[in-house]
């Protein structure tokens, strides 16, 4: 869609690029994403900002539907009406493996239940929050609460 046209129907141009190259071009209503210090929103005529990328669910608004892709880190550039994304990962719901998601998960719960060591114990943090966000991708959910684990709520913080 060309820029005077996205002016007009008011939305936004959403880049995303990975070190594989150009992953996702789209035009969008709003634009929901992880940052490394919370959630930010991008509505047409937001301010133009740069903001670092943390782990998390990007939603894709559009009218009534919502598209989700797990996003791992990066940077988001906002400026005129286009949202520039540049991320290690982006996975669309088909390539994530719900399955390796789940068992990674699982494997994540029992190994952090045995781990002495802060750092270890970080890590395991980090592979369980991005097991969640894939699954939270894969399978639709709105929130996270389906995991019951108290840990869930630490990981989002970091």
């Amino acid at each position: 869609m060309s820029e005077e046209k996205r002016r007009q129907t008011k939305k936004l141009e959403l880049k995303i690029t990975t070190p594989r190259g150009e992953k996702f071009i789209e035009d969008a209503d709003m634009v929901i994403m992880r940052c490394i210090d919370g959630n930010l929103g991008v509505l047409p005529g937001h301010e133009p900002i740069v903001a670092a990328l943390g782990d998390g669910t990007l939603r894709i608004i559009n009218g009534d539907a919502e598209e989700k892709l797990a996003l791992f880190g990066g940077v988001v550039e906002v400026k005129d009406d286009t949202v520039r994304i540049y991320s290690t990962i982006a996975q669309r719901l088909e390539e994530i493996d719900l399955e390796r998601a789940k068992a990674d998960l699982e494997a994540a719960r029992a190994a952090i239940q045995e781990i002495k060591d802060e750092m270890q114990f970080q890590n395991i943090r980090a592979l369980m929050y991005r097991s969640i966000v894939r699954l939270e991708v894969g399978l639709h959910m709105e929130d996270t609460s389906y995991f019951d684990d108290d840990s869930n709520d630490e990981a989002n913080d970091s």
